[in-house]
C-alpha cells in the first residue's frame, strides 16, 4: 500500500516536472522567437485589408530575421500570403546578400500603385558582408488588392524618392507615372543586386542602343606638361556602342566573377520627350560597388511605355569626372542626344 503511494506521488511527481520543462521551452522558445520578431503596422488604407498586410509582412520580414541568425536559407513556404514569385524574387536577392530587418516595429503609410494594388516603403534592413556605408537600405513590399505579398525590393534613398513624387519643378505631372517610373527605376537596380539576368534581359527592348564609357589615360608631351604645370598624363573618355546582346554577354561575365554586387542610385531627374509624350529619359548618379570593381558615374535611361511594357531602349553611362573636374550638364547624355524617330 506505501508503494503504491509512492510510486503514485513519483509518478504525479514526474508529471508536474515534465508539465512545468514544457512550459518553461514554451516560454523559451516564445521569448527566442520574439527576439528576432518584427512587427509592422499599416496605416491609411482599409483596416480588413491592412490586418491581412501587417500579417503577411510580418511573419515574411520574422522568418528573414529568424533566417539571418540561423545562417539558413528563409523558409518561405510556410509563409501563406507570399506568390511564387515573391518567393524566387526573394531567394535571389538572399542568395547574393542575406538580409533582416533591423526594428521590431515598423509603423509605415500604405501606398496605392498603379497596378491597382498596395505599398509599403521605409522598411530599414541590414545586408550581410556588406561594406559599413552599403550594409542599411530599405526596401518596399508590394502586396495584391487583398494584401498578398506579390514582391519586395530595395528602394531609392527617401529623399530622392519624395523629391521626384512631390517636387513642383517636375517635368512629368502625372503622379501614377511619376511613380511607376520610380518602380521601374527601383526594380531595375534591384535586378542587378541579386543578379537576375534574366529580368534584366527582359527589361531592354531587342534593339536597345547600350553606349559604355571608359577613362584611358594619355601621356602628356613635355611641352604640355610644362605649360600647364599638371600631372604627366591626361584623361579621355572612350565610348563604346553595344547590342543588347553583346551587353548582357559581358554582363553575365561579370555576374560570374563577382560573389557580391551593390548598385546606389542619387540625384535623380526624370524628363519627359517633348514629342513621345510615353517616353522619359532618367538620369542619375550611380555607385556600382562589387567584389573585384568599383566606380562612380552618370547614368542615363531612356524609357519606353509606348507598347504598354517599359523598356529601356537607350543606356549610357560616363564617368562622374574627368582630370577630376565633374562633368557639366552640357557633357551629360540626355534625351535631346537621341533621334527616336526611327
Amino acid at each position: 500500500m506505501v508503494s503504491t503511494i509512492l510510486n503514485f506521488k513519483n509518478m504525479k511527481y514526474n508529471k508536474i516536472k515534465k508539465c512545468l520543462f514544457c512550459a518553461l521551452f514554451a516560454l523559451f522558445a516564445n521569448n527566442l522567437l520574439a527576439q528576432y520578431a518584427t512587427e509592422l503596422t499599416i496605416t491609411y488604407i482599409n483596416q480588413s485589408v491592412a490586418k491581412k498586410m501587417e500579417a503577411n509582412a510580418s511573419a515574411l520580414l520574422t522568418e528573414l530575421n529568424q533566417a539571418f541568425f540561423d545562417n539558413r536559407t528563409p523558409m518561405l513556404n510556410k509563409i501563406i500570403g507570399l506568390s511564387r514569385d515573391g518567393k524566387s524574387s526573394i531567394l535571389s536577392m538572399w542568395e547574393t546578400t542575406p538580409f533582416r530587418c533591423i526594428e521590431s516595429e515598423v509603423i509605415e503609410r500604405g501606398l496605392s500603385t498603379p497596378s491597382e494594388g498596395w505599398q509599403v516603403r521605409n522598411i530599414p534592413m541590414y545586408l550581410k558582408d556588406m561594406p559599413e556605408d552599403d550594409a542599411y537600405k530599405e526596401i518596399a513590399i508590394n502586396f495584391d488588392r487583398s494584401g498578398n505579398i506579390e514582391d519586395i525590393y530595395f528602394t531609392l534613398e527617401l529623399h530622392s524618392y519624395y523629391e521626384i513624387m512631390n517636387s513642383e519643378n517636375n517635368e512629368v505631372y502625372d503622379l501614377y507615372r511619376r511613380q511607376e517610373i520610380l518602380n521601374f527605376v527601383e526594380n531595375f537596380r534591384t535586378a542587378y543586386n541579386r543578379k537576375d539576368i534574366d529580368l534584366i534581359a527582359n527589361i531592354y527592348s531587342d534593339n536597345a542602343i547600350i553606349i559604355t564609357g571608359k577613362i584611358i589615360r594619355q601621356t602628356k608631351s613635355v611641352e604640355n606638361v610644362m605649360r600647364n604645370y599638371g600631372g604627366i598624363s591626361e584623361e579621355e573618355i572612350v565610348y563604346q556602342v553595344k547590342t543588347k546582346k553583346e551587353y548582357m554577354d559581358a554582363l553575365n561575365n561579370v555576374f560570374q566573377k563577382n560573389t557580391r554586387i551593390n548598385l546606389i542610385f542619387d540625384d535623380i531627374e526624370v524628363q519627359q520627350h517633348p514629342k513621345y509624350k510615353n517616353v522619359y529619359g532618367v538620369g542619375l548618379l550611380q555607385g556600382w560597388n562589387s567584389t573585384t570593381y568599383s566606380d562612380v558615374g552618370f547614368l542615363y535611361l531612356v524609357i519606353d511605355f509606348r507598347d504598354g511594357d517599359m523598356k529601356i531602349n537607350v543606356r549610357t553611362w560616363q564617368p562622374d569626372k574627368l582630370n577630376g573636374v565633374p562633368l557639366t550638364d552640357e557633357e551629360k547624355y540626355k534625351l535631346h542626344s537621341f533621334d527616336l524617330d526611327n
